[in-house]
């Protein structure tokens, strides 16, 4: 399937603004709800979602709704042993450096009473500290993502996103506070600040709006007067967002109705606005692909990047929190980080051009047209290059009248097996 460079354009960008969202810099009042009610938080999972929706209907029409599942598990696991990875990054940072980095202590103001609760209750997704709380939410949202595509396919998907909404309206009641206060003596338990009941709402409605995008079905409103009506809602949270910066907080704001964390209803539809609005916009980021390129390598390869910056993001609040740097340094100290994501991205990126290079040429019989099953490329590179040198995997052309065909020519032995005739051996 080939990759979309707005999609790894947009994600790159919304990278970078997270950076910048993890730090006490001032930087902040430029990434932090810019564009409305809502963070990078929201279009990140949406994004995730919609990409994730895109390649399971395409791996499951190809290659069947197996294939599809067992790839959002492998998904999974990776994403799962990426949160281990800046987990322990976070605990060893906390265990053993603590008094060079005395800005952790907020963030693991949970694991250093009793790290050995803290490091089981991690494994199983229970502990989950600020900044490393979004992994854990996308390792169960993948794994959802099989089951979600299971029950539309039996009960269609007005059925699905009914249940998600519903299991929405059951998070508006704030029952997931009540869960955290019961668990709040538990040293292994920190769910974090997400009520996965409400965001699972913007992970179905992500799944939902790929799988159509991929079977060429209409995801946005067509009618002039919908889109007028969209971008003229998009201007007016745009305004009143502005000013609630320059004025201050708008008591609003502060209500159930934008909570960031149970996805308020107002908050919901100033982002499912605004994600229409800047759709139609992304088609035109193909033109500048080239200008773009260094955010187009940060989303291509996501995951590693993001756990870098993770990683130092603990490093800078560490030793940035307020009354410990001061403006400028911290500032400067963020936009050094952000310049280290596009060299790290441009560094993964070469490293998988030299291992594609290193690979042995694939037989002429694929050049030319024949097709490679997912089995053959397996067993193909993992076949020593003498190998398909050896006379016996060699590619002969016969011709037929005006029509070329390609045999290949079996090993020596087998062609007297077949014949009958034992003098090969």
């Amino acid at each position: 399937m080939k990759r979309f460079i707005e999609f790894d354009v947009l994600r790159g960008v919304l990278l970078l603004m997270m950076v910048v969202n993890h730090s006490s810099s001032s930087l902040r009042l430029f990434t932090d709800e810019p564009l409305g009610f809502f963070t990078t938080a929201e279009c990140f999972v949406f994004v995730s979602a919609f990409l994730a929706g895109m390649l399971f209907r395409k791996r499951a029409e190809k290659l069947g709704f197996a294939a599809a599942r067992s790839s959002s598990i492998r998904r999974a696991g990776c994403i799962y042993q990426a949160h281990l990875l800046t987990l322990g990054f976070s605990f060893v940072l906390g265990g053993f450096f603590l008094s060079e980095f005395p800005g952790i202590r907020n963030l693991l103001d949970h694991y250093l009473p009793n790290p050995w609760a803290a490091i089981g209750g991690s494994l199983v997704l229970l502990f989950r500290p600020p900044l490393m709380d979004i992994l854990p939410m996308y390792v169960l949202f993948s794994l959802l993502t099989p089951v979600g595509f299971w029950a539309a396919e039996r009960w269609g998907w007005k059925t699905v996103l009914l249940v998600s909404l519903s299991t929405w309206s059951i998070a508006q009641t704030y029952v997931r506070d009540l869960l955290v206060e019961a668990s709040k003596g538990l040293p292994f338990v920190q769910l974090g600040p997400f009520d996965l009941l409400a965001w699972q709402l913007l992970w179905v409605s992500g799944l939902f709006m790929g799988q159509r995008f991929q079977g060429a079905k209409a995801i946005l409103p067509t009618s002039r007067p919908m889109r007028l009506l969209l971008w003229i809602s998009a201007i007016a949270f745009l305004a009143w967002r502005w000013r609630s910066i320059a004025l201050g907080s708008d008591p609003v704001t502060r209500t159930w109705l934008l909570d960031k964390w149970h996805l308020g209803p107002l908050r919901l539809i100033n982002f499912f606005v605004a994600a229409s609005v800047i759709s139609g916009l992304l088609k035109h980021l193909n033109r500048w692909e080239s200008p773009l390129r260094a955010f187009s390598l940060i989303g291509r390869h996501m995951l590693p990047v993001f756990c870098s910056q993770i990683c130092l993001s603990v490093l800078l609040i560490g030793r940035t929190e307020p009354g410990l740097t001061a403006e400028p340094v911290t500032s400067v100290l963020v936009l050094c980080q952000l310049l280290l994501a596009p060299l790290f991205a441009w560094f993964l990126e070469w490293r998988s051009a030299a291992k594609d290079s290193a690979l042995p040429a694939p037989p002429v019989a694929a050049l030319i047209g024949g097709r490679i099953t997912p089995a053959f490329a397996a067993q193909y590179r993992s076949t020593p290059l003498s190998d398909t040198l050896k006379p016996s995997n060699q590619i002969r052309f016969q011709k037929t009248g005006t029509r070329a065909r390609l045999n290949a020519r079996p090993p020596r032995h087998e062609v007297y097996q077949k014949r009958g005739d034992h003098r090969g051996r």
